[in-house]
């Protein structure tokens, strides 16, 4: 059983979610809090980094975010946007930000900072910055010192707000709209880019955003790859076949991620009987979900419970952190020296569980002969006392099809 977190009424929303702006004040806030400490007078950013400050605005490029509180945040889209039309359009259909520019290249955050005066200042970069907006930055500001602040944002965005865990919350019951989609349309016959568009149409009609999407790959074994769903797109389902819906949908941008296994059919002895050892190995783990357990306290217990059931490990245990990424790795503040020199651990390496982390727990077992791969779960939050389950809290459980 999970804990809930004081406070956390997420899972008793009736409506969709969004920030609000004390939000958005509140990450400016601990992002301005640690550039102040580092001794950085601006941030520029791309990528969700820059969705985590602008809330996400149509064709936006960079954003740049003085450490002075006074200095409003700047958002840069690419020019095309704002060609032939008043920037108030943008600026009046959200409340996030104020001051919106247009621009090619990096040219405007150049004029940017040249109103802080900062031509001779310190300047942080967080997020796929490219060489040419690198090169543009150094030739036109010589004297201003560039440095690398991608930590500052991993550290503040590891743990999720409450309005962020209720915009996750959200996500991932659209992800449960999808599963039913499947379970009552998708038949043997149809090919998976089928499926998989069933799927979108039930988390759009259930309000994700329109690039809301799934993983989905199929067939007589068990498995469960990105690279496999690419090349079942254009395969027909068969009766029999066992499947893996492996959520990435998303509400206001934030993901649903969590795993389904769908049969078509009646399962296989050996799907039943790896299924029921992935539910005995969750359960194991989930035993330990609370803040203050480690990374490689929770694999420990995810291999000791696989070595019970007689199947083996997988590289890709699938218990990570997720967020507005899909997966999400933890500030260096969290991180722990591993005793096992990070050995299964992947991208996350070793860290202390706080509450207000964000996981997706999915084991995934592997049968020796035959190397097919099972997995189920779900997302949760971390809480002090547990975890709180997100989206329709249902059993872990196959789901028949067809």
């Amino acid at each position: 059983m999970g804990s809930a977190a004081p406070g956390r009424a997420f899972s008793n929303l009736k409506e969709p979610p969004a920030l609000s702006l004390a939000e958005r004040d509140r990450r400016y806030r601990s992002v301005r809090e640690q550039l102040a400490e580092r001794g950085v007078d601006a941030a520029v950013v791309a990528g969700t980094n820059l969705l985590y400050l602008s809330n996400a605005l149509p064709g936006e490029m960079f954003g740049l975010l003085p450490t002075r509180a006074e200095e409003p945040f700047t958002a840069v889209l690419t020019w095309r946007y704002l060609a032939d039309i008043p920037v108030n359009i943008i600026q009046d259909a959200q409340s996030w930000v104020s001051d919106i520019r247009s621009g090619r290249d990096a040219s405007t955050l150049v004029e940017r900072l040249k109103e802080l005066k900062l031509e001779s200042g310190t300047v942080g970069f967080a997020g796929g910055i490219s060489h040419k907006t690198y090169r543009i930055l150094n030739t036109e500001l010589p004297s201003l010192k560039i440095v690398d602040i991608s930590d500052i944002f991993d550290n503040v965005r590891t743990l999720k707000s409450d309005e962020e865990i209720a915009i996750l919350d959200w996500s991932n019951r659209i992800f449960d709209a999808a599963v039913e989609r499947v379970r009552t349309a998708c038949r043997p016959g149809m090919l998976g880019r089928q499926i998989v568009q069933e799927g979108r149409k039930a988390m759009w009609d259930a309000g994700g955003d329109l690039d809301a999407t799934f993983q989905f790959n199929f067939g007589k074994k068990s498995a469960q790859n990105p690279l496999l769903a690419e090349l079942c797109l254009d395969r027909r389902v068969e009766d029999g076949d066992i499947g893996a819906m492996t959520a990435h949908c998303h509400y206001r941008h934030y993901g649903g991620h969590t795993d389904q296994v769908v049969v078509f059919g009646q399962p296989k002895p050996l799907h039943v009987e790896m299924f029921e050892a992935v539910k005995f190995v969750r359960g194991e783990v989930m035993k330990l979900m609370r803040a203050g357990v480690t990374q490689r306290e929770i694999f420990d217990a995810y291999e000791q419970a696989c070595g019970q059931t007689g199947f083996s490990t997988s590289p890709h245990a699938q218990m990570h952190l997720y967020g507005i990424d899909i997966p999400e790795f933890p500030g260096p503040v969290f991180r722990l020296k591993d005793p096992k020199g990070g050995k299964g651990l992947g991208g996350g390496g070793n860290f202390t569980l706080k509450s207000g982390m964000i996981y997706s727990i999915s084991p995934t077992l592997v049968e020796k002969k035959s190397g097919e791969a099972l997995l189920g779960g779900g997302a949760l939050v971390v809480t002090d006392g547990g975890y709180q389950d997100l989206g329709v809290v249902r059993p872990v459980e196959m789901v028949l099809a067809g």
